[in-house]
């Protein structure tokens, strides 16, 4: 068996910290696009819920039949979504409607998070 050079022992000093320098390098060029991926998730979370809460007021409202219903869910009304980021669910600005017994009312609601418009919904809603 032939005597090990005490030179080829295994890693030195030198190229482990040249290895964590690569890693570092790695790293830091990811972080933007780790970075992006979880503020871009939230943003998809946030609007999911806002689309779930509208489509559920919506569907109150076809439910109960009445014009009260309808005035109930085109009220102003906070929500809270799973970043416990409060939205708000409005009529959009310039829109009104008219609730006539017997007839088909459209209703626009639309969320808001922070000035932002996270989902609009457009709906028609029988009267009785």
């Amino acid at each position: 068996m032939l005597p090990r050079a005490h030179d080829d022992e295994g890693f030195g000093l030198v190229e482990v910290v040249i290895a964590m320098f690569l890693l570092a390098i790695i790293a830091v060029a990811l972080l933007p696009a780790l970075w992006n991926g979880i503020a871009q998730s939230s943003r998809q979370s946030a609007t999911a819920t806002a689309t779930r809460e509208l489509n559920s007021l919506i569907e109150e409202a076809r439910d109960a039949h009445t014009c009260a219903a309808l005035d109930a869910i085109t009220t102003t009304q906070t929500f809270y979504g799973g970043t416990q980021k409060e939205f708000l669910v409005r009529v959009p600005s310039g829109f009104t409607y008219s609730c006539t017994a017997k007839s088909a009312v459209p209703v626009t609601l639309e969320a808001v998070q922070g000035g932002v418009v996270l989902a609009v919904v457009e709906a028609k809603v029988y009267v009785s």
